[in-house]
């Protein structure tokens, strides 16, 4: 089935746009997302950098795995992403090579999503200053929106015109 692949840093709000995209589509699409991989272990009870480094690179390689699994049935896809690493999109695009996807690269400028991390309270204060100059780097993208000038809802209605323009999909 078809995927929107949706890239930005934590807290840019991909997450809500891939719940608008599910509130707005006909299609029922399967929300499937990063964070939902990496919350699979509790993170404050591994103190050993190297056991962090290698439960968080499972998270990544489960992510992908699944993709192919849940793109298999008949429904189609919203991933949730935050490409830390080169590969990690390299790897991501390879899951999806037999599926036809738009991708959408969410920005929003640093100091807005500092100011959502440290709002919302259940992000790691910094992370989005860490991710914001590498995740959009050396991507390529269908479309790119940013979600400080708009709502998820404004986005989400951009990103299904576009996936079903590119796509051929006629609801």
């Amino acid at each position: 089935m078809p995927a929107i692949l949706l890239n930005g840093t934590s807290s840019a709000g991909k997450t809500s746009i891939a719940k608008a995209i599910q509130k707005l589509s006909p299609e029922p699409f399967i929300r499937i997302a990063l964070d939902d991989f990496t919350e699979m272990f509790r993170w404050d009870a591994i103190e050993n950098a190297d056991m962090r480094r290698a439960c968080h690179k499972h998270s990544i390689a489960s992510l992908h795995q699944s993709i192919r699994v849940l793109l298999s049935g008949p429904y189609p896809g919203v991933i949730d992403h935050v490409f830390e690493q080169d590969s990690w999109y390299d790897d991501c695009l390879a899951a999806l090579s037999d599926h036809e996807v738009l991708v959408v690269g969410v920005r929003c400028p640093l100091d807005v999503t500092q100011h959502r991390e440290v709002t919302r309270g259940d992000r790691r204060i910094g992370l989005a200053a860490y991710q914001h100059p590498i995740v959009h780097e050396n991507k390529r993208y269908d479309l790119e929106v940013d979600t400080s000038t708009r709502s998820a809802e404004e986005c989400a209605t951009e990103i299904l015109e576009a996936y079903r323009a590119k796509l051929g999909v006629s609801r």
